[in-house]
């Protein structure tokens, strides 16, 4: 059995297997699920982006945490020090 080349890029990407063989379908990951929360109108802490990563995945809070820190100062547009929230990081569109 030998593999068919396709010419459409998108296509080759949903083909993709997996380890366990199943092919894999593109979930958002835990960078886009950052970028959800700090694109709410209120913002979002690390704290509160922690909780929902969390909820959401079955990873190590630490170092989930360092991830959210990390990539809420990168993705951010502004920030503001909020009184009984702490640092809340802005995405602005």
């Amino acid at each position: 059995m030998t593999a068919r080349k396709t010419k459409n890029p998108a296509a080759k990407k949903a083909a993709v297997k997996t380890a366990n063989g199943s092919t894999s379908v593109n979930k958002p990951g835990v960078i886009s699920t950052i970028v959800d929360c700090i694109s709410k109108e209120r913002g979002s802490t690390v704290d509160e982006t922690l909780a929902v990563l969390t909820k959401k995945f079955d990873r190590d809070p630490a170092g989930m945490r360092k991830t959210a820190l990390i990539q809420s100062n990168k993705q951010k547009t502004s920030k503001e020090v909020v009184d009984g929230r702490g640092t809340v990081f802005y995405k602005r569109r």
